[in-house]
C-alpha cells in the first residue's frame, strides 16, 4: 500500500510540537487530529490568551506556532509578536479565511509570514506545517 502524507515522514518532516490557536472549534480539532496523526504533538487554544499562557509557561517546548489571523481579543499577527518578543526566532504559520472583507479589516503580517488559507486539504495542511518549520519548500 503506497504511504500517503498522512503517514510518511518524508512528507512531513520530523515530528514538531505545534502551538495551535484557532477559535473555530471544528478547525481546531481538525488540524489537532491531522496534525497528531502526522506524528506531531499538539498544543491547542481557543484564543491568543491561552496560547500565550501556553507558550510562556514552556517557551522552549514549541516549534511552530500556528495560528489563525482573525480571533477575538488578539489577532494572530499580535500573538506572534509577543510570542517572539520571548522567542525571535519562532517560526509561525498563520492560516486564514478571511482575506478581509467588511467585517474584517485586512490583519498585516510580517514581512515574508507564510500563509495557509482557509479551506485546506489534509495534504496542503502538512505541507505547509512541514514548510514553515523549514523542512520541506512551500508546495
Amino acid at each position: 500500500m503506497p504511504a500517503d502524507s498522512r503517514t510518511d515522514p518524508s512528507r512531513t518532516g520530523p515530528p514538531l510540537t505545534v502551538l495551535l490557536a484557532e477559535d473555530e472549534d471544528g478547525v481546531r480539532a481538525f488540524v489537532r487530529q491531522v496534525l497528531e496523526h502526522a506524528g506531531h504533538t499538539v498544543v491547542a487554544a481557543a484564543d491568543a490568551a491561552a496560547a500565550e499562557r501556553a507558550f510562556r509557561a514552556e517557551p522552549d517546548r514549541f516549534d511552530l506556532l500556528l495560528t489563525d489571523v482573525v480571533m477575538p481579543g488578539r489577532s494572530g499577527a499580535e500573538l506572534a509578536a509577543a510570542l517572539r518578543s520571548v522567542r525571535p526566532h519562532l517560526r509561525v504559520l498563520f492560516m486564514s479565511g478571511f482575506p478581509g472583507s467588511p467585517n474584517h479589516a485586512p490583519v498585516v503580517l510580517p514581512p515574508g509570514s507564510a500563509l495557509l488559507d482557509k479551506p485546506f486539504s489534509i495534504d496542503r495542511l502538512l505541507q505547509a506545517v512541514a514548510a514553515a518549520a523549514g523542512n520541506h519548500p512551500p508546495g
